[in-house]
């Protein structure tokens, strides 16, 4: 569905990609609720959608009001590959999904593990 050759048109670039897929699945963004210490903000916040939640993983993909459109798309190649209903049930579990999509999931299947790489790529550079 994804080709990443559009996403990443070279190999530096796709290195990058990977340790950005990297950095989530270890979730070592270097975002807020990691960063805080030593940031110039002195914040667990995230910044970009101001509620007052704690700028996290799971909180970039899942929930920032700023990548709505990304996790869209994200969400919709999800709903096709695991069906929109396991996935809202899915999504009560104690990793919020998170696992699936990064493809540490034995269900999950090279398309959303795409779709997640599309995401971030879209998201990071926003």
């Amino acid at each position: 569905m994804f080709d990443m050759n559009i996403i990443a048109g070279n190999r530096q670039d796709l290195e990058k990609l990977e340790v950005l897929q990297n950095s989530v699945r270890c979730r070592a963004l270097s975002l807020n609720r990691r960063t805080w210490r030593w940031n110039e903000g002195n914040t667990r916040l995230c910044l970009q959608c101001n509620i007052g939640v704690e700028e996290t993983v799971e909180h970039l993909v899942l929930g920032c009001s700023k990548y709505e459109h990304e996790r869209e798309s994200l969400m919709d190649v999800v709903h096709e590959q695991y069906g929109e209903k396991q996935w809202n049930a899915r999504c009560v579990e104690e990793d919020s999904g998170m696992r699936y999509l990064v493809g540490l999931d034995e269900k999950c299947n090279m398309t959303v593990v795409d779709a997640m790489k599309h995401f971030l790529v879209h998201a990071w550079n926003k």
